[in-house]
């Protein structure tokens, strides 16, 4: 299973309610109706007004080929057209995602999302990584390569319970900590979608 991660931010005319709303109630579904995703996560902005993004959302998938072809046909114009609609599309920021879960456990509806950027190419992010798991029970990192510009903002991101900065991380490392509200659609139901689709 494959994963890709993406920046999304809304139009000028519309409020970060208004198009987290929107996504939520009009784009999420559109998309689960057209795409084969294994899971599928929507990660609101609640802090941070700004950031520079409105929600970060997580795709994960069996084939991304698959998904990329879908893209380029008549899908990906039912898409794009309805992303007009409330998207400033010239902000989609996407990338490809090597997730690792550090530690699992409780799943929570606000979790926060810390963007990591460094130059240093002594930085071990693993490294980093396993004095973390030793403080924060529960987290994952993505590891994102960018393919596309505007690039995602961020070399990886650290999802956590924590509300605290991580106070480990070296000088050479800027992060930046946003408050999200996570929303992921029932596997069941993507299952069952994927199956109607292909009906």
């Amino acid at each position: 299973m494959m994963k890709s991660i993406c920046t999304l931010s809304r139009r000028a005319d519309f409020s970060r309610e208004a198009f987290q709303q929107y996504y939520e109630n009009s784009h999420a579904p559109l998309a689960i109706k057209h795409f084969p995703f294994t899971r599928y996560v929507r990660n609101h902005v609640v802090d941070q007004p700004d950031i520079g993004f409105d929600t970060i959302s997580e795709f994960w998938a069996d084939d991304v080929a698959r998904l990329m072809e879908l893209m380029t046909g008549p899908v990906g114009d039912i898409l794009r057209e309805d992303e007009r609609r409330f998207m400033d599309q010239s902000k989609i920021a996407p990338g490809v995602s090597e997730e690792h879960v550090l530690a699992s456990g409780l799943v929570a509806n606000e979790r926060y999302a810390v963007l990591l950027n460094w130059d240093d190419e002594s930085f071990d992010l693993s490294q980093w990584a396993k004095v973390l798991i030793a403080s924060q029970p529960n987290c994952s990192i993505d590891v994102v390569s960018s393919w596309q510009q505007p690039a995602f903002p961020a070399k990886a991101v650290l999802w956590t319970l924590d509300n605290h900065r991580p106070a480990s991380l070296p000088g050479s490392v800027s992060s930046k900590f946003v408050k999200v509200r996570r929303v992921e659609t029932d596997p069941e139901m993507l299952l069952a979608s994927r199956g109607a689709s292909s009906s």
